[in-house]
């Protein structure tokens, strides 16, 4: 996926979940961020990311990268379902109403739903990065299409490459972490997706698995 027109910013302060206050060459300037996650490790003061001016009513610049560790990764979860349909057969229909919840995808007998990771810790890629009761909702309903015959998968977008594994974040979301073990991979399927942004492009790295509980220990021990 190609990235045209953008342009270097630095952070000032978060404002809300959805608006940053940013600096691009001296001029301070507000943004739409569309990500509710903490994001502590990309969206801090000082940080360098990388906005595109947008049109419309609302805010005139859109963040969609942030800097960790000298790579830039996207955390604009807006364009989340645009890659997932690469992955997808062109005839994948979006979001499905199923009862009185929605998932983002459903092919056949097939529920596909998304979600995007930039948290990771000594090579363990892990999500959420902040409690989500909506996403606990999301496994819930997977399971429970799984339990009527139907195949569920989630499908993880880790917007960087510097990992090895994957394991369900815990520490900020217990509920969500128990409720994943729980089902996959028993009754639902999972496929983790890393990805890299080259500065014009956000290429597809591969697919890691699931952290054994050797490699969780030793990341968590560094």
């Amino acid at each position: 996926m190609r990235f045209d027109d953008l342009v270097q910013a630095r952070v000032v302060e978060r404002v809300n979940r959805f608006a940053v206050l940013i600096d691009i060459k001296g001029d301070r300037v507000m943004a739409h961020l569309h990500d509710p996650g903490r994001l502590k490790e990309v969206v801090y003061p000082g940080n360098s990311i990388l906005v595109r001016r947008v049109n419309g009513s609302g805010l005139r610049w859109r963040i969609e990268f942030g800097n960790v560790s000298g790579r830039y990764v996207l955390i604009d979860s807006g364009i989340h379902s645009e890659i997932a349909r690469m992955f997808l057969p062109e005839n994948t229909e979006a979001e499905v109403r199923v009862g009185r919840k929605r998932l983002d995808f459903r092919h056949d007998d097939d529920y596909i739903e998304v979600k995007g990771c930039t948290l990771a810790v000594n090579g363990m890629a892990m999500f959420p990065d902040a409690p989500t009761k909506r996403g606990l909702e999301h496994l819930e309903t997977l399971e429970d299409l799984a339990e009527s015959g139907y195949s569920s998968y989630i499908l993880m977008l880790i917007m960087r490459d510097d990992v090895s594994c994957f394991y369900p974040n815990f520490m900020t979301d217990p509920d969500f972490s128990r409720k994943f073990l729980e089902i996959v991979p028993k009754k639902l399927r999972s496929h983790f997706l890393t990805f890299k942004f080259d500065g014009n492009y956000l290429r597809y790295s591969g697919e890691i698995s699931m952290c054994s509980e050797k490699e969780r220990i030793d990341a968590l021990k560094c």
